[in-house]
């Protein structure tokens, strides 16, 4: 059969620098369906952690100490921002260009600069955090004396003082188990290990969650989640590192050039770091753990972040067939390895398309009685999801035209996408006065589609990525006749009670299931009966080895 130039289903070069002998190295299209189905595969019980993870921490936390914590993690991601120097998005792209010409030494090369690096960073962290530790300490406790509770207040000032150093030093050991989880993270990814990079992130998900609701149930509060927060990442770096060198027996099997020219770091590695490292930096700055620092309170500061792990959770959920796959895949085309990238793009946002836009439908019509049943005490960043929904969601939808130009080295394109991010911050400093923590919400999401839309512009003017919108359009309406659906049973239902109690709230749970059921069985009949999946997908379906495949054609 024929390559299809709409699709990547008939990738049929191998990878060059896998090859041996005696043993036929796989196609490109099996390991990327490969991956795909492990990333799949591990989608419920992913899903499960996050859900457990995020509504332990809202519902057993005081909401200002789940703001403090909030503030903590901010400044971690900012500071790991920084510290990551741009690598975490180069290496899934270097690692096998390197490894294809230069061999495994070179590899190993690229992976000891990149980690010295960014040690040498994380010991001027260190040193900064011993110089500024009263004035970091001292903004949490001016946050803590505004609109707290007196009892909460008393017990969080308190716990600033006597253990600010434990504050500091969670944070700075965060950031050393960041930088080596990323760097190995990123490595199995640029092999397509994605049974166990799932392996290791869902261990990384569900530690998290079982270490705080220990610690929660000893009675412990802000230091107990601090240290959870601390052991779950270390656990989670020690199971990566032992899969990166289970993988070193496949490494070594590989061949070596015969010339090596000892090069550090591959061309063009600095420029394409640098660029990334605009990418991460702006992406902080267009972000909630940006946001939050203009909170006027702790309370408020953990309304902003509740609604943001809800939309990311759920963003995260219909993401994850796709974690890992995009960029190794169309780095892959670009060396001609079968396919094309018009092909690879369509199928990919078509993918998303079927996946997003219907789960962004949903998340807003269920947001306000998902907090009212759920955690009632953040029912006011119900807002916040139908702020977010609309912006994040259809900024992951614009990413993979920005995916493609980022492995075709467009860095004009991608620096001026990275710098329009930058609006945010004018938004948030014009918008948070008058309109609150929604005011945030939106200046940063608004910022981010904006970005989306110049590098999907950008995408279709340079490289003819042409959007598919005959199957956007098709999603688009059936998921209209969902949201009828899901309306029309929430007015028949009702709404939540405010005066039920916990165990009222729980047994309404499965009513609001129903209703998710009801509503997503009307998207996937609407879709079928305006054309269902598009031929090449199709196609590309029978291909792959899913469960329940024969019932998933049938439906679609």
């Amino acid at each position: 059969m024929g390559i299809e130039n709409n699709h990547f289903a008939f990738y049929l070069v191998p990878f060059s620098f896998m090859s041996t002998p005696t043993v036929k190295p796989p196609t490109l299209a099996s390991q990327v369906s490969r991956a795909v189905v492990w990333n799949t595969l591990f989608v419920p019980l992913r899903m499960v952690a996050e859900v457990v993870a995020t509504l332990l921490k809202l519902t057993a936390i005081a909401p200002a100490s789940y703001g403090m914590l909030s503030i903590i993690k901010a400044t971690n991601d900012g500071l790991g921002t920084w510290i990551d120097l741009g690598t975490g998005r180069a290496l899934p792209k270097y690692i096998p260009e390197t490894v294809h010409n230069g061999g495994p030494r070179a590899m190993y090369r690229l992976l000891a600069v990149v980690l010295g690096a960014q040690f040498a960073l994380l010991a001027l962290v260190g040193l900064g955090f011993a110089i500024f530790q009263d004035q970091y300490l001292g903004d949490l406790e001016r946050r803590i004396a505004v609109d707290t509770a007196p009892e909460v207040r008393d017990r969080l000032l308190g716990f600033v003082g006597d253990f600010g150093w434990l504050i500091i030093g969670s944070v700075l050991v965060l950031l050393i188990m960041g930088v080596l989880y990323d760097v190995l993270m990123a490595y199995l990814s640029s092999f397509f290990k994605q049974r166990a990079w799932n392996s290791v992130a869902l261990v990384a998900s569900l530690l998290p969650p079982l270490f705080t609701a220990g610690v929660i149930l000893a009675g412990y509060d802000v230091g107990g989640v601090l240290v959870a927060t601390v052991a779950a990442p270390t656990i989670a770096v020690g199971l990566v590192i032992w899969q990166v060198l289970r993988h070193q027996r496949e490494i070594a099997a590989l061949p070596q050039p015969e010339h090596d020219d000892g090069r550090w770091l591959p061309e063009g590695f600095v420029r394409y770091s640098g660029v990334s490292l605009l990418m991460t930096a702006t992406d902080f700055l267009a972000s909630a753990g940006f946001a939050v620092f203009f909170a006027e309170t702790l309370v408020e500061a953990a309304l902003l972040m509740a609604g943001v792990s809800i939309v990311r959770m759920v963003l995260g959920y219909l993401y994850t067939p796709l974690v890992g796959v995009q960029v190794p895949l169309f780095t892959r085309v670009r060396q001609g390895e079968g396919g094309t990238i018009l092909g690879a793009y369509q199928s990919i946002t078509r993918l998303q398309a079927l996946l997003i836009i219907p789960g962004g439908v949903g998340l807003m019509l269920l947001a306000e009685p998902i907090f009212a049943l759920l955690i009632p005490q953040y029912t006011a960043a119900a807002p916040l999801v139908w702020v977010l929904v609309p912006t994040l969601f259809l900024e992951c939808l614009l990413t993979t035209a920005h995916n493609v130009l980022i492995v075709y080295e467009k860095l004009r394109i991608i620096i001026i996408s990275r710098l329009l991010t930058l609006v945010s911050v004018p938004l948030v400093l014009l918008l948070t006065p008058t309109l609150g923590i929604v005011g945030a919400a939106l200046a940063f999401g608004l910022a981010r589609v904006l970005a989306g839309f110049w590098v999907t512009a950008s995408g279709y003017r340079i490289l003819d990525l042409r959007w598919p919108w005959a199957f956007t359009w098709r999603v688009t309406l059936a998921s209209a006749a969902m949201a009828v659906l899901v309306a029309l049973c929430g007015m028949l239902l009702g709404g939540p009670n405010p005066d039920a109690t916990t165990i009222e709230r729980l047994l309404s749970l499965p009513l609001l299931f129903a209703v998710a059921a009801v509503g997503g069985t009307g998207f996937l009949l609407a879709l079928r009966l305006l054309g269902g999946l598009d031929p090449a997908d199709r196609s590309q379906l029978e291909r792959m080895q899913l469960p329940l495949k024969r019932w998933l054609l049938k439906l679609l």
